[in-house]
């Protein structure tokens, strides 16, 4: 059974879909779109009768869900929600930080506020709170958007990659497909190894403005179509050209 997006171009590219209870990357440069797809795949799971887990680690999630709600008018209210997201002490201090620190309590996305109250929450501790989640639910489909500021916030590259070591495995041994959110500006070269996938959307400068393409750099053990492929966002949804 695959895990669809829902966009149709794209799902085509990925021979149906992502492969159940594996972890991919979804790359590409700030502004290119990677929030509003991942959004998208939850949403695709929430149509599907599946529960669905976002991890807000870049921005407050109270922000980001209502953007697309806005935007497109999808419904995700039975979307669960975790903020990990960085204090402003953290930003302040950084690099001398060893932790995220966030809330770190999963709700439903319309409990989501945007006043936030903020406790200590390490890698680790988010697997802590993720798995005292799924002694109630199984998460079937999950969203880390982004790695880029887990990477940020590590004190030396050995710890970040120990962080980003354990999140590939973790979210495959509780029977989750899940999409990491990244910046194709870092070094991903390790994320790629242990990754299932990668999916990449490039934003192109033109005589006629920016241009959006998406085109599959790896799929582990499924067809996949290589080839880059325009992709429109519109107030009417996301669309991959076949």
């Amino acid at each position: 059974m695959r895990k669809k997006f829902g966009i149709t171009g794209l799902d085509k590219m990925l021979s149906g879909g992502l492969k159940e209870e594996s972890t991919y990357l979804l790359i590409g440069p700030t502004g290119a779109g990677k929030t509003i797809v991942a959004a998208r795949f939850l949403l695709e799971g929430l149509l599907n009768g599946e529960n669905c887990l976002y991890i807000a680690v870049d921005k407050p999630p109270s922000i980001v869900l209502q953007n697309v709600i806005l935007g497109f008018g999808w419904n995700l209210s039975r979307l669960r929600v975790m903020d990990a997201v960085p204090s402003e002490m953290l930003y302040s201090t950084a690099p001398s930080v060893r932790d995220i620190t966030a809330k770190g309590e999963i709700s439903a996305a319309h409990k989501v506020e945007n006043r936030i109250e903020r406790g200590e929450l390490s890698v680790e501790g988010l697997v802590i709170k993720i798995l005292n989640d799924v002694k109630e639910k199984k998460y079937d489909r999950v969203v880390l958007d982004s790695l880029t500021v887990f990477k940020r916030f590590a004190v030396d590259e050995s710890t970040a990659m120990q962080g980003v070591h354990r999140l590939f495995t973790f979210f495959p041994s509780i029977g989750a497909t899940a999409l990491i959110t990244a910046s194709d500006e870092m070094n991903l070269k390790a994320e790629t190894l242990l990754s299932s996938g990668v999916i990449k959307i490039e934003k192109i400068l033109t005589s006629s403005g920016y241009e959006r393409y998406i085109r599959i750099l790896k799929m582990r053990g499924s067809d996949y179509d290589p080839k880059p492929k325009r992709m429109y966002i519109t107030e009417d949804g996301i669309f991959v050209l076949r």
